[in-house]
């Protein structure tokens, strides 16, 4: 029955170890141009050395932001010091979900509050990506798809690549779709023909 038991624990290390192989080398969001990919790398890199995962972010982001590291710009550096609790959750969320929407989406949902600073979090750590940031706090609802756009640019997102059509197409429902022309002609119980006129 022991020697049972040890081959069950064995087993479970094993699959423990397989588990967290295959979380640090799946792919990443982002590139290693956007600040918050090399970020995520460096907490990745952390696991895989041993430490648990928020031992990890808490570690990559405290080494990120000394003064010789070069893992964030200057404007990711602020927005990460500027609430780094925000921070460790934003990235405990990112390693979980790899997903720029959903994280956004969770922690404003989580923190409405806050959903200015995590807009800003998210643009300066993936400036590339800001229309995902965006459309994840479009989802929520805490904020309109305008004054979300306001506070991308505010964070320095590039006016070229965002836009409130797509972040307010995230958060519109649909009802049941109207035949296009009711009210109009006899069928759309206007009254009238509803041959199209050759004039």
């Amino acid at each position: 029955m022991q020697k049972f038991a040890i081959t069950c624990f064995l087993c479970l290390v094993t699959l423990a170890g397989a588990a967290a192989q295959t979380i640090a080398t799946s792919t990443i969001f982002g590139d290693d141009v956007q600040p918050g990919n090399r970020l995520h790398e460096n907490v990745i890199l952390l696991v895989e050395q041993g430490e648990s995962t928020d031992q990890a972010i808490s570690l990559a982001i405290a080494s990120s932001m000394t003064e010789d590291d070069t893992t964030l710009s200057p404007d990711a550096k602020s927005a990460v010091a500027f609430n780094v609790p925000l921070s460790n959750d934003f990235y405990r969320e990112m390693v979980q979900v790899n997903s720029l929407i959903d994280v956004t989406k969770v922690l404003i949902e989580e923190s409405p509050a806050k959903t200015i600073e995590i807009i800003t979090l998210g643009i300066v750590l993936y400036p590339d990506f800001a229309q995902e940031v965006l459309d994840g706090a479009a989802i929520t609802g805490a904020i309109t798809p305008e004054d979300a756009l306001v506070a991308a640019l505010q964070a320095g997102a590039d006016p070229s690549t965002v836009s409130t059509a797509t972040a307010a197409g995230a958060a519109i429902e649909t009802g049941p779709i109207s035949p296009v022309g009711i009210g109009i002609g006899a069928g759309g119980g206007g009254g009238g023909d509803t041959t199209a006129s050759t004039n």
